[in-house]
């Protein structure tokens, strides 16, 4: 029977506080306790947009969809207990949450889920559709208490910064070991301002709590009790000025001469010191979160103006009508430009015959669709409207054509050109030209035309042969023969002068050969003198 009645002996339960019955997280020590962690450790309320007070904390928490507030202070606890994590998306942030706490709670720790029937910490989000964020806000709270216990106890960062602060030193045996100094009390991760301690007591025993410079004050019984109470006591200016109205009412009276207070009536009149001068402080961050706050909504205006407005600033009433130049319908409508260099230039490649099928068939198919133009309509002084009248002060010198000048402007007006047919394509393919042993056509006429005295070879030595063009050679005549065919000439001349001044006629036979031969003489000086060749060497053969 002892054996057995020792064995129904229960384990001793370790400290549980009784569940609360709070409507709201203002009124939870969890929220001070989470709060007041993310504004000593972490820097989320200077760099998160939104996160300015308390009260947006408390709305962030009970906010049933995803709010962004939230998805930014659970990647920063869990980047501070792992901080090789990667994705940190709203997705599978809930996995990751549940991760953390069985890696760190796997031993018998008990934890704030812990489990006295199975021995063991639970998943808080095992069962949910959405995982943290289909929680009540009670639920989110709990999480947010465990996340914040695990890094004040595993994070090597906020481990880091306490040893810091509190000036603990490790590996005091190693002298290679230097170890920082602790910082100043102004220090914002000193000792005296990484501790949340209380601000006071009043006259009733109550401890009044502060986070920030925000209007927010809580009030708790001795903390160390379990039936310790916890509220919010003032959230705007207003009940802040009450609240500091209320305990002047209930403060204790003056002393008299000689007579001393209790340590209870001078902690209360401490308090409502210390509440009377944090009202600056409190005008100038309602004023600076005024601030944020009307930023956040032009900025949203904006948005939604944009998303309204489309995003092409200058809309057209009307649609374009294009016409072509085809057939023109309206006569002052000035016609496209097009230079005279460039038409003849691409007549004279058709010419030369190098276009391809293809772009045969291109220029066929410009010419008739014809060329797309605006609508815009022309004033009365277009160009086509400008008369003669416009160039009074002309005296003979070349006008353009391009700028509207009348024909008897120009000093080598073109000749007009005859319209191009199949016919006059034909005749001009044929004339103009023959084809040597290629596909090269060579030309008789023109400004590239082969020359009487130089011959059409496909190749010459130290040149590159190509199937797009042809050498032009010139003989050269050796100097040797030169002067001889000049002394021949001259002394023809000669003899021709004595002849007729001795009264010796010769026949016409004769004299039209030495009359052709001199002829042929100067037509070649002049061919050698105008030709492009390069001038014959003297060693040359």
């Amino acid at each position: 029977m002892k054996a057995s009645s020792a064995n129904d002996v229960e384990e001793p339960k370790g400290h549980i506080c009784p569940p609360s019955n709070a409507t709201h997280p203002m009124h939870r020590w969890e929220s001070l306790f989470v709060y007041g962690f993310i504004c000593r450790f972490t820097q989320l309320r200077s760099k998160v947009e939104g996160l300015d007070s308390p009260m947006d904390f408390e709305a962030a928490l009970t906010n049933e969809e995803v709010d962004p507030v939230m998805v930014q202070i659970l990647s920063r606890f869990v980047l501070n207990l792992r901080p090789q994590t990667r994705n940190l998306s709203s997705d599978v942030i809930s996995s990751t949450i549940s991760a953390l706490m069985q890696e760190h709670l796997r031993g018998g720790e008990r934890g704030v889920f812990w489990d006295d029937g199975r021995k063991m910490n639970v998943d808080p989000l095992s069962g949910l559709e959405k995982g943290f964020w289909s929680a009540t806000w009670d639920l989110k709270l709990r999480i947010l208490r465990q996340l914040v216990e695990l890094q004040l106890s595993f994070s090597p960062v906020i481990k880091r910064m306490l040893d810091r602060a509190y000036g603990v030193v490790h590996n005091k045996h190693k002298k290679a070991e230097t170890t920082e100094s602790r910082p100043p009390p102004d220090d914002p991760f000193s000792q005296e301002n990484l501790q949340l301690i209380a601000l006071g007591q009043d006259i009733h025993r109550k401890r009044y709590w502060i986070t920030d410079d925000s209007p927010r004050v809580y009030s708790s019984t001795n903390p160390w009790k379990i039936t310790s109470t916890f509220q919010a006591l003032s959230s705007t200016r207003d009940e802040y000025l009450a609240l500091i109205d209320k305990l002047k009412e209930s403060s204790p009276s003056q002393a008299k001469a000689g007579e001393r207070k209790s340590k209870i009536e001078t902690n209360h009149l401490l308090l409502l010191q210390v509440l009377e001068d944090r009202i600056p402080a409190i005008d100038a961050e309602i004023a600076r979160i005024q601030r944020a706050q009307k930023k956040i909504a032009q900025r949203n205006i904006l948005i939604a103006q944009a998303e309204l407005r489309e995003t092409r600033t200058r809309r057209q009433t009307t649609r374009p009508d294009y016409a072509y130049l085809n057939d023109p319908t309206v006569e002052d409508e000035p016609d496209e430009y097009r230079p005279q260099e460039d038409e003849d230039e691409d007549d004279q490649f058709e010419d030369d015959g190098f276009s391809t099928p293809r772009d045969d068939a291109s220029t066929s198919d410009r010419h008739r669709a014809g060329t797309r133009r605006s609508t815009r309509t022309t004033t009365m002084n277009g160009t086509n409207n400008k008369s003669s009248n416009e160039w009074p002060e002309w005296r003979g010198e070349r006008r353009s054509t391009r700028l509207g000048a009348p024909a008897e402007t120009q000093l080598d007006p073109l000749a007009p050109k005859r319209a191009r047919t199949e016919d006059s394509v034909t005749s001009s393919l044929d004339g103009s030209g023959s084809t040597t042993g290629g596909s090269i056509k060579v030309k008789f006429n023109g400004a590239a035309a082969i020359k009487p005295t130089e011959t059409v070879v496909e190749s010459v030595a130290g040149k590159k042969k190509s199937k797009f063009w042809v050498y032009a050679v010139e003989p050269v005549v050796p100097a040797q023969q030169a002067a001889v065919e000049m002394d021949f000439l001259m002394s023809d001349s000669t003899g021709m002068g004595n002849d007729h001044q001795n009264g010796i006629g010769s026949s016409s036979t004769d004299g039209a050969s030495s009359m052709e031969m001199q002829t042929g003489g100067e037509s070649y000086a002049t061919s050698v003198q105008d030709s492009p060749s390069p001038s014959p060497s003297m060693d040359e053969s």
